[in-house]
């Protein structure tokens, strides 16, 4: 008997069971025969708010350290009665609860070590930019169902009246936004500690359905808020990502994901495919970690660079902007100076090379919050080898 699964978008492997994320339910697959094939579908737990609607999925499936399964339900052009929600399941898949609110399209969650969630939201109404958030219960991230005029969609299939809806005065920050040129299209999260994938293991990894690339976050946390830099690491996939799993048996990452809609995303995407991105043993040059400083941005590497061109000023070029929450599609870049339209450079008074020569100081006068950062490093390392890198990194906090 041939089964088909209902648009399914996640997939958690817990006990050796495999639980499948659908947009009516989460199936738990049972191979009673032992052959290595599913032979029965059982319905975990049934999700009775379902939408026909663009863009109304179920998406993901991650888990905590008490065993409750997370899926996320799209927001835009849905029809659900509560759309944007992080859903949150028992783990015997008898109760269903709302974790948190507001998100727009959030096609990806993750997990940090600590048994935190995450998830990815894509550009829009009420989403400035693609962004990646730290979930809290009853948290609210930011999308508001109020799109108005002719032929405008409206949550809940129009019950919704959206002339009356009154946004709440904030939302929760993300820990990185990103621009449409870094990821037009979020996918979701992954946290890699095997040592067997090197330099890059202990991090968490991002997935990017628009560009089809991947990238890793270095976050801070600071007075209990979490920031974070993003590089993008330096490869195309052949296809759109949005799921990426850390392999047990080789400690390798494996990513899939397909090619659909795609605005401003990266051309010649495959429609669909599964790749490993597998750790050679070669070494890399890269940045390590990102932290503000009181007055400065401080950037590590995991090499000795050149000393001469990593204390020239000309070797950094910063920009800054900020988003502004709004109703209408997306955000310009707004000087955090003036507030006009445009970003800013950053002023970068000095640098200084520490005495291991793996870090550097970047000294920044007045240096204040600022939703985007965009950094572009151009130096050498110790060995004459040229070394460039790109850094988005959202600042909230300044540390005292």
């Amino acid at each position: 008997m041939e089964t088909f699964f209902y648009e399914p978008f996640g997939i958690k492997v817990v006990d050796d069971a495999v639980y499948v994320t659908c947009k009516d339910r989460i199936v738990r697959l049972h191979d009673i025969d032992k052959n290595g094939e599913a032979d029965f579908y059982e319905s975990f737990s049934a999700d009775t708010d379902v939408s026909f609607f663009f863009h109304a999925f179920n998406f993901d499936l991650q888990t905590d350290s008490q065993g409750n399964f997370y899926y996320a339900k799209g927001g835009h052009d849905s029809d659900f009665a509560l759309p944007g929600a992080v859903i949150k399941i028992s783990p015997d898949g008898s109760k269903q609860s709302v974790y948190c609110t507001g998100f727009r399209v959030p096609n990806g969650m993750g997990s940090l070590p600590d048994g935190r969630l995450t998830s990815s939201d894509n550009q829009g109404q009420w989403v400035p930019a693609s962004k990646i958030s730290l979930l809290r219960e009853n948290g609210f991230y930011g999308w508001v169902p109020t799109c108005n005029g002719k032929d405008k969609w409206s949550a809940d299939g129009g019950k919704i009246d959206t002339a009356k809806v009154i946004p709440p005065k904030t939302f929760d920050q993300p820990i990185i936004w990103m621009p449409q040129e870094f990821d037009n299209s979020a996918g979701g999260q992954l946290w890699v500690d095997d040592p067997r994938w090197g330099p890059l293991s202990g991090r968490l990894l991002h997935t990017s359905f628009g560009k089809g690339w991947m990238s890793y976050l270095m976050t801070q946390e600071i007075e209990n808020t979490m920031q974070a830099a993003i590089i993008r690491l330096p490869f195309d996939f052949r296809t759109g990502i949005m799921r990426g799993r850390v392999n047990p048996k080789d400690g390798q990452v494996y990513a899939s994901g397909l090619q659909g809609w795609n605005g401003e995303g990266r051309i010649g995407l495959l429609d669909q495919g599964l790749q490993r991105l597998r750790y050679t043993g070669k070494p890399i040059l890269m940045i390590s970690d990102c932290r503000v400083e009181s007055d400065s941005l401080r950037i590590h590497f995991n090499f000795a660079v050149d000393a001469k061109s990593a204390g020239d000023i000309a070797s950094y070029v910063a920009k800054q902007w900020n988003y502004r929450w709004q109703a209408s599609y997306g955000s310009e870049m707004y000087s955090p100076t003036t507030g006009r339209i445009g970003a800013e450079a950053m002023d970068i008074a000095t640098v200084s090379v520490a005495a291991d020569r793996k870090s550097i100081r970047l000294h920044v006068p007045n240096l204040k919050p600022v939703d985007q950062v965009h950094l572009i490093v151009k130096i050498k390392a110790q060995d004459g080898t040229p070394f460039e890198e790109e850094v988005y990194w959202t600042i909230h906090q300044i540390p005292k």
